[in-house]
């Protein structure tokens, strides 16, 4: 029995010994393995590299360094950009983009990297944002929405002409596009294209406390006297008056004296352009400046801040406040102290403009009748971190439009905008709505492969788009595109801004939301 127990105690120390020694060699083995692995990893693994081909300095030679560099260091494949910033000439002849010798060079590169096994993809446009380029014609552009008021009588027949909305290109309404690539890069943009599509026509009654501005008629002044104050609230954006700016730490003001007091609901408030982004930056981060109100024009009291983010235009609606007078107060700020707002400057351009001495005021328009809180930025004319924050007060439903009383009038209106329509009485608002082009341009491209940016709500630009771009690849690679040679499209970050509107938008919401958006175009 000692004996048997003796046996079996032996036979349990092997077998545990057996064990151990095979759990040493496979942790052995798995380590060898993850170190070989580090090593020599599989392709799936390696390292991708971004390849820019800097504003046509491309030859062959340099080509071939640069692919035979990669292979060797055990890099995987690369992702070409055909780009260009303020980018000299470096070699004898530049190779224009889609050239025959700029499609004779990527076709070698491709034979190459297909021959050392480099994967190859290129970027979704010239560039690295986002999707345009030369062949987006501009009814393929990306767009946005536009329009015009006419105040109309009720009660007797209206015969007359619609304004035709903004077809100026540019980010809202007839603010012009501001080419801040081109800037930097001290090339000159050629002249945007134009564009411009009819929509719908609507009519609401305006509200009772909805007066029109002009109606209002304020004493306007400022702090430095007399102010155009035809400009603040006509709705032209590229007409400006200048407001001195005040000493660091004290007020630059405008100043609306009522007869009576009157009560405001809400402000339309932009400054003119374009101008250098960073000269403010130069001098101080300015914040947006302060809506007050006073009884007796001498003690203000803040109603809101202008909020300086989000979209150049601002509507901030707020509480009725009733006063006599108003004001929208500039604090100058202190001259900036930190390191120099633009590093860059000897590679991206002249950014040595002081700051503005003066306010280029485009629109400071008071509103009796109320408005959507920043409207603009949730119309998507601009974006904003949470669009929670920006709520809008509530209002008593006779200072609001009902959707039942918003008429259509689309189908009235005439191609020249002409309009015959007999409104039911009182004071009646006339929108025109149509589309312009925002502008947006692919970039930091060559000036040979810069052009629009496609429309980004039509599945049927983008692909017709996508499909024109692919082609260009394909007349230099031929075979070599898909399984093999050139595999892949990225598209790197997005710089093409926002977009609100398409052709067919109205069509498509109705089909996805169950209901028709026009009644609710007039908010």
């Amino acid at each position: 029995m000692s004996r048997t127990r003796k046996i079996l105690k032996l036979g349990s120390l092997l077998l545990i010994l057996t064990v151990f020694l095979m759990l040493r060699a496979h942790g052995q083995s798995s380590r060898d393995a993850l170190e070989s692995g580090f090593l020599n990893p599989p392709d799936s693994a390696k390292p991708r590299v971004w390849w820019h081909w800097m504003n046509g300095n491309i030859t062959k030679e340099g080509i071939k360094l640069d692919l035979e560099w990669m292979k060797r260091v055990g890099i995987g494949g690369f992702q070409n950009f055909d780009a260009a910033l303020n980018t000299p000439r470096l070699v004898d002849k530049r190779l224009v983009y889609m050239t025959p010798e700029w499609k004779d060079a990527f076709q070698y590169t491709t034979n190459l990297a297909d021959q050392l096994g480099l994967e190859e993809a290129i970027a979704g446009s010239p560039g690295w944002s986002e999707s345009g380029g030369p062949w987006v014609q501009p009814s393929h552009g990306m767009k946005k929405f536009v329009w015009s008021e006419t105040l109309v009588q009720g009660g007797q027949p209206f015969s007359g002409k619609l304004p035709k909305p903004p077809s100026i290109t540019g980010p809202y309404q007839n603010i012009p596009l501001f080419d801040f690539l081109a800037m930097i890069s001290g090339e000159k943009p050629p002249a945007p294209p134009e564009f411009y599509a009819d929509t719908a026509v609507v009519a609401f009654p305006a509200p009772g406390t909805d007066v029109p501005d002009a109606e209002l008629r304020p004493k306007v002044t400022s702090s430095s006297g007399n102010i155009d104050s035809s400009v603040l609230a006509d709705g032209d954006f590229t007409k400006t008056t200048a407001l001195p700016k005040a000493p660091v730490g004290q007020q630059a003001w405008v100043q609306f004296d009522f007869a009576k007091p009157q009560t405001i609901r809400a402000l339309t408030f932009a400054l003119g352009g374009p101008v250098n982004p960073f000269q403010d930056t130069r001098g101080g981060a300015a914040l947006g400046p302060d809506l007050e109100a006073s009884e007796d024009g001498i003690s203000f009291r803040k109603v809101s801040t202008i909020p300086n983010d989000g979209a150049q235009v601002h509507t901030i609606s707020f509480q009725g406040t009733t006063a006599r007078f108003f004001r929208v107060s500039f604090t100058t700020p202190p001259a900036f102290t930190g390191p120099p707002a633009m590093q860059f400057d000897a590679d991206f351009g002249d950014f040595s403009a002081p700051p503005s001495k003066d306010y280029a005021i485009a629109e400071m328009a008071l509103h009796a009748g109320p408005r959507v809180n920043r409207v603009e930025e949730k119309a998507a004319f601009a974006t904003l971190t949470n669009l929670y924050t920006a709520p809008t007060p509530n209002v008593a439903a006779a200072d609001a439009v009902a959707k039942s009383a918003v008429v259509d009038l689309t189908s009235k209106m005439r191609p020249d905008g002409s309009l015959d329509w007999t409104p039911p009485p009182g004071r009646w608002v006339v929108m025109r709505f149509g589309y312009s082009l925002l502008g947006i341009t692919n970039h930091p491209a060559s000036p040979e492969g810069t052009g629009l940016e496609v429309d980004k709500l039509n599945p049927d630009y983008v692909r017709e788009y996508m499909n024109t771009y692919l082609d260009n690849y394909q007349t230099a690679v031929g075979p070599l595109m898909g399984k093999r040679g050139l595999q892949y499209v990225i598209n790197d970050s997005w710089e093409a801004g926002t977009q609100n509107w398409t052709d067919n938008l109205i069509a498509e919401f109705t089909k996805r939301r169950g209901y028709d958006p026009r009644p609710w175009m007039a908010v």
